[in-house]
């Protein structure tokens, strides 16, 4: 099939955290590689304010309020907000031309998803947890094609009869991203003294944080070094229970740039929100997985599960999370340096770099089609 020279203009939606902001621009970078044109539509409030300017993409930033989990009293306090949201969307996408629209999930996606909907513009979905959120699977009904990062959200998207839509292309990570470890060479051999990544986000998590706390003085100071996202919160009192302990850590509030420390590590210990799974998965990095047990529908232990099955992580769950299980567990991994070596090969497995050139793809082939 010839490739069209038309120019095409398309909507990415959805935004509020990194994991949803970070996948919208890779996609973004992908459609502007073609030569398209491309508007991303988020909240007023979330992460893409100020990092989709900063990509140099056009942002339109919808009144989006959150629905779920909140009091009935709440979510009937966010319907005029969504129809103004839904009103400013369909404006836009008339005043655009968009022939083809893309919802990343969040409630910052529906707006868009309901004004392409009415406006007949042919939708795709992207959904990056093992188990779909509600955004996501309400948007199923109206989508064209259904792109997911694990099997078990493809199981649930076919209990809705949108099987023969479902894609697995992995998550979309940013071009800058994949290119850094775009034929990397193996990791090193893991030997004291072992390299230790702790992160709960880019706010840090208190619970981990907590942990590592009381587990800093069990841990050897010749076996270990410690390089910890802790958040601006905990960040003085994790450093310092750490130099208490007489162990090699640099702590930090925030980590502009994790793909150095992903490089530089043997074993992440963090959360498992979809963008982290997929960026350990690209940097074949293994790790010691603490699900955020509060997340929707419990999602990111379902996320957690699907690396652990692959032989790329261990889980630890946080009831309770205490520094002497993260101690054991630590000692468990590093005991056979064969064990870390075969948690990065699964890893590694599960990598797709190309995920955002294969979506960009499918959606073109369904347009021409």
């Amino acid at each position: 099939m010839t490739e069209s020279t038309q120019t095409r203009h398309w909507v990415v939606a959805g935004g509020g955290t990194g994991g949803h902001v970070t996948p919208a621009l890779a996609l973004a970078e992908q459609i502007r590689k073609r030569g398209d044109e491309v508007l991303l539509m988020g909240t007023d409030r979330g992460l893409e304010t100020r990092l989709v300017p900063e990509a140099g993409f056009e942002l339109l930033a919808l009144p989006a309020q959150p629905v779920y989990g909140r009091s009935l009293l709440a979510q009937m306090q966010t319907v005029p907000a969504t129809g103004r949201a839904c009103w400013s969307a369909w404006r836009a996408m008339g005043a655009f031309g968009a022939d083809f629209a893309i919802s990343v999930g969040g409630y910052a996606s529906m707006p868009a998803v309901i004004a392409a909907a009415l406006r007949q513009i042919p939708i795709a979905i992207v959904e990056p947890n093992a188990i779909p959120g509600r955004a996501n699977r309400m948007a199923a009904r109206m989508a064209k094609l259904i792109f997911v990062q694990f099997e078990q959200a493809t199981a649930i998207f076919a209990e809705a009869s949108a099987a023969d839509r479902v894609r697995n292309t992995g998550v979309p990570l940013r071009e800058k991203l994949v290119a850094m470890f775009e034929g990397a060479q193996a990791r090193r051999v893991a030997r004291p003294p072992f390299r230790l990544l702790v992160a709960g986000g880019s706010q840090g998590a208190r619970q981990i944080n907590n942990a590592m706390i009381e587990a800093a003085p069990q841990l050897e100071a010749t076996r270990f070094e410690i390089f910890h996202q802790a958040g601006d919160t905990d960040r003085e009192r994790t450093e310092a229970a750490y130099r208490a302990a007489g162990l090699t850590a640099e702590v930090v509030g925030f980590e502009p740039d994790m793909p150095r420390r992903y490089r530089w590590a043997d074993l992440a210990l963090c959360r498992a929100g979809a963008l982290t799974v997929a960026e350990l998965a690209l940097a074949g990095l293994p790790a010691l997985l603490v699900p955020y047990p509060f997340a929707a529908d419990n999602h990111q232990t379902a996320n957690a599960a699907a690396l652990v099955s692959a032989g790329a992580a261990r889980m630890l769950d946080e009831n309770p999370l205490s520094g002497t299980r993260i101690v054991e567990a630590l000692h468990d991994i590093f005991e056979l340096p064969e064990q870390i070596a075969a948690m990065s090969n699964g890893a590694a497995k599960l990598a797709r770099p190309d995920a955002a050139a294969r979506i960009v793809d499918a959606c073109v082939q369904r347009m021409e089609g």
